[in-house]
């Protein structure tokens, strides 16, 4: 948001040049109205700052300055509409201001209104094509309404104009990471951080684009300096916990997964991953337990009723297993991981057919887990 415009000498030359008042009286009080309310926004009084800038409105109706401060008052103040309204009024007595353009494009961002930000923010780019602060504004509205491909375009626009602005860099990344396209959001998210090394946003988000791109070590890296900041981020200890299980470090990622259930106790896919390393190190009784508690919170996730199939296994509870393959089928009836479960309890059963019958299926979805299941049941 552009700021609250000051009257100094030079400024006065630059705003008022271009007005005729309508007698030298108004136009005094207006500027000194102006004053007294720039003064009140520098100590965080906008409530004085507005009635000033209101009392210089009715000084000078035509004082294209009075109406665009009146609505940065409002907009301090939480008063959108209001807001509106002034910077609607500046831009009619001031058509070429850019400022206005660019604070009516915020408030309407802020409501959701995001097409009409576009057709204001693209009014002030017609009279300033060169303005980072509009173009940045316009991405963040692009990227609301899902416009992806332009919005990078607006966000690209920024880094070129303004290349020392790191959210433009990091916004790019995020969109680039959206597009797949990994290293080039690699690139932007190191050059976020390269002009603001507390961007946390960018450090996550570059520990994840690592790991898309087979980076583990990379993102284990990166996500731990990020935990020295923010120990209390879930998330980052789940990530952390996905790389070092990459990395086949499981106590590692043991250790990783259990913090990101201490810290948020409904994290379904941290249960489900702690579980998987608790059956890894051979601790059946525990990973049950945490697979269970993964599938209580997320009835939906397949991937937990696998998890809670495979510890019950090997805590040797076939019914267990049983029940939680079947659940995990109902909700995917290709999961691999499912009718390999259930092919191998009926190997344990003495089920002779059952086992050949799950090879097949495994077979027809082409997962190598069907020759897997072969040479389970001919030991």
């Amino acid at each position: 948001m552009y700021p609250f415009r000051k009257i100094s000498t030079f400024v006065v030359l630059i705003l008022f040049s271009l007005f005729a008042f309508s007698n030298a009286a108004s136009a005094a009080s207006a500027e000194e109205y102006i004053k007294l309310g720039a003064q009140a926004a520098e100590q965080g009084d906008y409530e004085k700052a507005a009635a000033a800038f209101r009392l210089a409105t009715k000084a000078d109706p035509e004082s294209a300055a009075a109406f665009y401060n009146l609505g940065v008052a409002y907009q301090k103040l939480g008063m959108p509409r209001q807001a509106e309204e002034s910077y609607l009024e500046a831009i009619r007595l001031k058509p070429d201001y850019t400022g206005s353009y660019l604070n009516l494009g915020t408030v309407m961002n802020e409501q959701g209104r995001y097409e009409e930000a576009i057709g204001i923010l693209e009014r002030g780019l017609a009279l300033d094509p060169r303005n980072a602060a509009l173009y940045y504004n316009l991405g963040n509205a692009l990227e609301k309404l899902g416009d992806d491909a332009r919005a990078l375009e607006s966000f690209q626009k920024v880094n070129e104009l303004a290349p020392e602005f790191p959210d433009a860099w990091h916004r790019s990344g995020v969109i680039l990471g959206r597009m797949k396209r990994y290293e080039e959001a690699i690139r932007h998210y190191r050059k976020a951080l390269e002009l603001d090394l507390n961007l946390d946003s960018s450090l996550f988000n570059l520990g994840a684009a690592l790991g898309n791109t087979g980076d583990w070590e990379g993102q284990a890296q990166t996500t731990e300096k990020l935990l020295e900041r923010r120990p209390d981020l879930a998330l980052g200890w789940y990530n952390l916990g996905v790389a070092r299980w990459r990395l086949g470090q499981i106590p590692e990622a043991t250790v990783a997964f259990r913090r990101a259930t201490e810290l948020d106790s409904g994290y379904a896919y941290a249960w489900n991953n702690l579980s998987q390393c608790l059956t890894k190190t051979g601790e059946y009784v525990d990973a049950v337990v945490t697979a269970r508690k993964a599938v209580e919170l997320e009835p939906g996730l397949v991937a937990a009723w696998n998890s809670l199939g495979l510890a019950a296994l090997g805590a040797e509870d076939l019914g267990a297993a049983e029940d939680a393959y079947t659940k995990a089928l109902k909700l995917l009836p290709d999961s691999p991981e499912a009718h390999f479960g259930l092919g191998l309890i009926s190997a344990l059963r003495g089920n002779r057919q059952g086992a050949p019958d799950r090879i097949k299926i495994l077979e027809k979805l082409q997962s190598p887990l069907a020759e897997q299941l072969r040479k389970q049941i001919s030991r």
